[in-house]
């Protein structure tokens, strides 16, 4: 096996195990087996940005504003979201969450910690340099990722 095989393997292995986990984990949370992806990071982003409209939301999670109007109406239906207007601006709706959508955010940021302190145990064995090493290895193995997304055209995912 070379090296480069050996790497491939022990890559896809580590990848593959991790994404096992963290789905065994996100079980435990009602929210992602009631909401899509996309409603969860949308809730997320409703409570973080100011002024959170379609057009904020759309260019921060990279996707069209098509799917964040379906996704609002989706949310607002399930009473998480609610729109509003501004005084001054009659014409733009913006979007706050409800006590249901906080809910469902606060559960969303606990399940993040979680996940954070799972992957502090499993580089704990590792000394800062060596961390500091993989942190600069990773990323230039997600850059020549993110080339490679870009000629496929998915650069939303990058």
């Amino acid at each position: 096996m070379t090296k480069e095989e050996e790497l491939s393997a022990i890559f896809n292995r580590v990848a593959e195990r991790h994404r096992i986990i963290k789905n065994i984990d996100e079980q435990k949370y009602k929210f992602m087996k009631e909401n899509t992806f996309l409603e969860v990071h949308s809730i997320d982003l409703i409570e973080k940005i100011e002024d959170p409209n379609v057009t904020k939301l759309s260019k921060s999670l990279r996707v069209t504003r098509g799917a964040i109007s379906k996704t609002m109406k989706k949310l607002i239906e399930d009473g998480a979201v609610e729109k509003y207007q501004k005084q001054e601006n009659k014409k733009e709706i913006y979007y706050k969450l409800t006590d249901v959508g906080r809910d469902i955010y606060i559960e969303h940021e606990k399940m993040h910690s979680s996940r954070i302190e799972k992957d502090r145990g499993f580089f704990s064995q590792l000394s800062e340099e060596e961390k500091n090493q993989l942190i600069k290895i990773l990323n230039k193995i997600y850059g020549q990722i993110a080339t490679e997304l870009k000629k496929l055209g998915m650069d939303n995912y990058i």
